[in-house]
C-alpha cells in the first residue's frame, strides 16, 4: 500500500514539474455505490460449503474533490470522502450481506476534453485509492427463516483499488456541477483472523458542485 501510494505522489510531482498550473477547484459530491463484481473470500466459500452469487448491494458516502488541470489539459485530482460499503452475496436458500465504512484517499490522472465553447469539461481518468476501515464491520446471515447477526474489527486495516472513470464539469453560475461515473476495483479481500472474508468492488455514480479557487 504504502509503495502505491508514493508511487502515485511521484507520478503526481513529475507531470507537475513540467507543465504549468492553469486552473484548480474544490467541490464536494455525494456518492452512490452499486456493488458490482464483488467476490467471496475463499475462506468464507470454505467456511460456508456452498457457492453463493454476488447481488446489487447499494452504499454510498460524500468526497471532497481538489482538481488542478494544467496548460497541456492534464489533470490531477485528490480526493477525501467517507463510504459505507455493502456487499451480498445468494444462493441455496442462503444470503449474506456484509458491510464496512471507510475514510478513503484517492489519487485521479485524468486529461480535460473540453467542450461547447469551454463550458463542458470531459475527464476521463485513472488513479488509485486507499480505503481505511473505521470501526466494526457488520455482517448479517439469513437462512431458513433465521437471521444471524455480528459486528466485530478485523485484521484488515486498509482496502487498496484501482479507479477507471469520467469526470464531467458543466459551468453553473460561480463554478461548476459535478458529474461522476467510475467503476472501483477491490484489488484484496477483507481479512478476519486470517481468513479472506470478500473483496468490494463497484459501479459509483456521484454528482456534487464545485467552485474555481484561481
Amino acid at each position: 500500500m504504502k509503495k502505491i501510494i508514493a508511487l502515485a505522489m511521484g507520478m503526481a510531482l513529475a507531470v507537475s514539474s513540467v507543465t504549468a498550473e492553469r486552473s484548480s477547484t474544490i467541490g464536494v459530491r455525494g456518492d452512490l455505490s452499486f456493488s458490482v463484481g464483488s467476490e467471496l473470500g475463499g475462506d468464507m466459500k470454505d467456511a460456508l460449503g456452498i457457492d453463493l452469487d454476488p447481488t446489487t448491494e447499494v452504499g454510498g458516502g460524500v468526497t471532497l474533490l481538489i482538481k488542478n488541470t494544467f496548460s497541456n489539459n492534464i489533470v490531477l485530482q485528490g480526493e477525501f470522502g467517507f463510504a459505507h460499503n455493502v456487499v451480498g452475496f445468494e444462493g441455496d436458500g442462503v444470503e449474506l450481506t456484509f458491510s464496512c465504512n471507510t475514510l478513503n484517499i484517492a489519487a485521479l490522472f485524468g486529461y480535460d476534453i473540453l467542450l461547447a465553447q469551454n463550458t463542458v469539461a470531459l475527464t476521463p481518468f485513472v488513479g488509485i485509492q486507499a480505503g481505511y476501515i473505521l470501526g466494526d464491520c457488520d455482517s448479517e446471515i439469513k437462512f431458513a427463516g433465521t437471521t444471524q447477526s455480528d459486528s466485530g474489527s478485523v485484521d484488515t486495516v486498509a482496502l487498496s483499488s484501482l479507479l477507471f472513470g469520467v469526470e464531467a464539469l458543466v459551468s453553473v453560475g460561480p463554478g461548476h456541477i459535478v458529474l461522476d461515473g467510475r467503476y472501483n476495483l477491490g484489488l484484496f479481500p477483507v481479512m478476519d483472523d486470517g481468513d479472506e472474508i470478500a473483496t468490494f468492488r463497484a459501479l459509483q455514480l456521484s454528482a456534487g458542485y464545485s467552485w474555481k479557487l484561481n
